[in-house]
């Protein structure tokens, strides 16, 4: 095995890891579940999406996500309008109100990763945010253009 295949191995072990680690550091947090953060994260990004979409997005079964749907429109989280393509079907926004719960959120997560980090340099943390995005853009892509 020639050593760049070892450090793309390194890569996979150290993507999974991440993986883990993001959603045990979700767990942790009380003032959105992992679950509310994904659907608003989601709905942000596309703008208007349809329930289907989002429990086939999040691999969700489409009767946890309308029930989650219908938690996050009580609280004023998004908005639930009909498709103008299609009357039968609903098309899912984010609220402002969402849109502040995900800031805060966000946010918070900055502070965490401040004290996660506080011993690496600026110019290490500029370096790994610009890698990690380029690396999560390049998956994305790699995954659209092979499903």
């Amino acid at each position: 095995m020639s050593s760049s295949h070892d450090e793309l191995r390194k890569l996979a072990l150290g993507t999974i890891r991440l993986v883990q680690e993001f959603k045990k550091a979700q767990e942790l947090r009380t003032e959105v579940d992992r679950i509310t953060f994904e659907i608003l994260m989601l709905v942000k990004n596309r703008g208007r999406i349809r329930p289907s979409d989002i429990a086939n997005e999040l691999h969700f079964n489409p009767s946890s996500i309308t029930r989650r749907i219908q938690a996050l429109k009580q609280s004023g989280h998004i908005s639930v309008t009909s498709d103008p393509a299609d009357l039968r079907s609903s098309v899912i926004s984010i609220s402002l109100t969402g849109e502040e719960e995900l800031f805060k959120f966000l946010d918070k997560s900055a502070d965490g990763l401040e004290r996660i980090m506080e011993q690496w340099d600026e110019d290490d943390i500029k370096q790994f945010a610009d890698l990690l995005c380029r690396y999560t853009d390049t998956m994305r892509d790699w995954r659209l253009n092979n499903v």
